[in-house]
Protein backbone atom coordinates (compact mmCIF):
# COMPACT_ATOMS: atom_id res chain seq x y z
CA UNK A 1 0.00 0.00 0.00
CA UNK A 2 1.34 3.53 -0.72
CA UNK A 3 1.61 4.99 2.68
CA UNK A 4 -0.02 8.51 2.04
CA UNK A 5 -1.97 7.58 -0.82
CA UNK A 6 0.18 9.27 -3.72
CA UNK A 7 -0.45 12.71 -1.61
CA UNK A 8 2.90 15.16 -2.13
CA UNK A 9 3.88 16.87 0.81
CA UNK A 10 4.46 20.61 1.16
CA UNK A 11 6.51 22.93 2.91
CA UNK A 12 5.21 24.27 6.20
CA UNK A 13 7.33 27.19 8.64
CA UNK A 14 6.53 26.34 12.32
CA UNK A 15 5.98 27.81 15.18
CA UNK A 16 9.08 28.96 16.75
CA UNK A 17 9.96 26.39 19.10
CA UNK A 18 7.78 23.69 18.25
CA UNK A 19 9.32 20.26 17.06
CA UNK A 20 7.75 17.60 15.07
CA UNK A 21 9.94 14.12 15.87
CA UNK A 22 8.33 12.01 13.06
CA UNK A 23 5.44 11.01 10.65
CA UNK A 24 1.70 11.03 11.30
CA UNK A 25 1.25 14.03 13.87
CA UNK A 26 -1.66 15.97 13.43
CA UNK A 27 -1.07 19.64 12.19
CA UNK A 28 -2.71 22.82 13.35
CA UNK A 29 -3.64 25.97 11.69
CA UNK A 30 -1.06 28.85 11.21
CA UNK A 31 -0.76 31.07 13.87
CA UNK A 32 1.49 34.49 14.63
CA UNK A 33 4.66 32.73 13.39
CA UNK A 34 3.89 29.73 11.86
CA UNK A 35 1.93 25.76 12.10
CA UNK A 36 1.67 23.83 15.18
CA UNK A 37 1.00 20.49 16.38
CA UNK A 38 -2.29 20.38 16.67
CA UNK A 39 -4.73 20.56 20.42
CA UNK A 40 -8.15 19.12 20.68
CA UNK A 41 -10.54 22.03 19.92
CA UNK A 42 -8.36 22.89 16.82
CA UNK A 43 -9.26 22.45 12.99
CA UNK A 44 -6.16 20.37 11.42
CA UNK A 45 -4.94 21.05 8.01
CA UNK A 46 -2.46 18.16 7.21
CA UNK A 47 -0.53 14.93 8.72
CA UNK A 48 3.49 15.39 9.47
CA UNK A 49 5.66 13.40 6.34
CA UNK A 50 8.67 13.52 8.81
CA UNK A 51 10.73 15.43 11.51
CA UNK A 52 11.42 19.12 11.60
CA UNK A 53 14.04 20.17 9.92
CA UNK A 54 17.42 19.74 12.49
CA UNK A 55 20.41 21.83 12.91
CA UNK A 56 24.15 20.60 11.59
CA UNK A 57 24.43 18.46 14.94
CA UNK A 58 21.53 16.44 13.99
CA UNK A 59 18.99 18.17 16.88
CA UNK A 60 15.94 19.33 15.94
CA UNK A 61 15.73 23.14 15.17
CA UNK A 62 13.42 25.16 17.29
CA UNK A 63 14.53 28.61 16.04
CA UNK A 64 12.61 30.59 13.92
CA UNK A 65 12.35 29.21 10.07
CA UNK A 66 12.20 25.28 11.08
CA UNK A 67 10.10 23.63 8.61
CA UNK A 68 7.99 20.60 8.27
CA UNK A 69 7.24 18.62 5.50
CA UNK A 70 2.80 18.22 5.67
CA UNK A 71 0.68 16.18 3.59
CA UNK A 72 -2.62 18.23 3.27
CA UNK A 73 -5.95 16.33 4.13
CA UNK A 74 -8.11 15.13 1.84
CA UNK A 75 -7.06 11.18 1.48
CA UNK A 76 -6.14 8.23 3.46
CA UNK A 77 -3.30 9.40 5.72
CA UNK A 78 -1.66 7.58 8.49
CA UNK A 79 -1.76 8.73 11.88
CA UNK A 80 -0.36 8.90 14.86
CA UNK A 81 -3.34 7.32 17.55
CA UNK A 82 -3.32 8.21 21.08
CA UNK A 83 -2.62 4.77 23.74
CA UNK A 84 -5.42 3.19 24.90
CA UNK A 85 -7.62 4.34 21.81
CA UNK A 86 -9.85 1.45 20.28
CA UNK A 87 -10.27 1.15 15.74
CA UNK A 88 -12.84 -0.93 13.66
CA UNK A 89 -14.21 0.07 10.37
CA UNK A 90 -15.73 3.52 10.06
CA UNK A 91 -14.88 4.74 13.88
CA UNK A 92 -14.77 8.74 13.54
CA UNK A 93 -11.34 9.47 14.23
CA UNK A 94 -10.76 13.22 16.05
CA UNK A 95 -7.74 15.38 16.81
CA UNK A 96 -6.70 15.11 20.35
CA UNK A 97 -3.86 16.79 22.16
CA UNK A 98 -0.25 16.66 21.21
CA UNK A 99 -0.99 16.14 17.53
CA UNK A 100 -2.50 12.52 18.24
CA UNK A 101 -6.20 11.10 17.04
CA UNK A 102 -8.48 9.51 19.22
CA UNK A 103 -11.95 8.28 19.03
CA UNK A 104 -13.33 10.71 21.98
CA UNK A 105 -15.42 13.34 20.22
CA UNK A 106 -16.14 15.83 23.14
CA UNK A 107 -14.92 19.53 22.53
CA UNK A 108 -12.67 18.08 19.66
CA UNK A 109 -12.61 18.57 15.97
CA UNK A 110 -13.29 15.85 13.33
CA UNK A 111 -10.37 14.43 11.34
CA UNK A 112 -12.10 11.67 9.61
CA UNK A 113 -12.89 7.97 9.56
CA UNK A 114 -10.85 5.34 10.40
CA UNK A 115 -10.35 2.40 7.67
CA UNK A 116 -7.62 0.33 8.43
CA UNK A 117 -8.18 -3.12 10.24
CA UNK A 118 -10.99 -4.10 12.36
CA UNK A 119 -9.58 -4.08 16.39
CA UNK A 120 -6.50 -1.81 16.59
CA UNK A 121 -5.79 -0.37 19.70
CA UNK A 122 -3.58 2.32 20.36
CA UNK A 123 0.07 1.29 22.15
CA UNK A 124 1.52 2.94 24.64
CA UNK A 125 3.72 5.84 23.43
CA UNK A 126 7.42 5.16 22.51
CA UNK A 127 10.69 7.22 22.10
CA UNK A 128 11.35 7.71 18.41
CA UNK A 129 14.09 5.74 16.68
CA UNK A 130 16.16 8.88 15.99
CA UNK A 131 17.52 9.24 19.22
CA UNK A 132 14.88 12.04 21.05
CA UNK A 133 13.85 12.49 24.21
CA UNK A 134 10.93 11.49 25.42
CA UNK A 135 8.09 8.95 24.86
CA UNK A 136 6.15 11.10 21.93
CA UNK A 137 5.26 8.48 19.21
CA UNK A 138 1.89 6.77 18.53
CA UNK A 139 0.55 3.94 16.47
CA UNK A 140 0.33 4.68 12.99
CA UNK A 141 -3.82 4.44 12.09
CA UNK A 142 -5.53 4.77 8.50
CA UNK A 143 -7.77 7.29 8.45
CA UNK A 144 -9.84 9.06 5.72
CA UNK A 145 -9.48 12.86 6.21
CA UNK A 146 -11.52 13.99 3.61
CA UNK A 147 -14.57 14.44 5.75
CA UNK A 148 -12.12 17.07 8.18
CA UNK A 149 -13.66 19.22 9.93
CA UNK A 150 -13.25 23.26 8.62
CA UNK A 151 -14.99 25.39 11.49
Amino acid sequence: MVAYSGTDPVSMVLKTGTTIKGPGKIIGVYDTSGVDIAQNNEIAIGISAADSTRDADGALQTSAGATVSVFPLGGVLQVQSKAGDSYNPGTLVYVDADGLATTTSSSRKLLGVYVGPAGVTGAALVVNGAGDSGASEGTMILVMTAGAATA
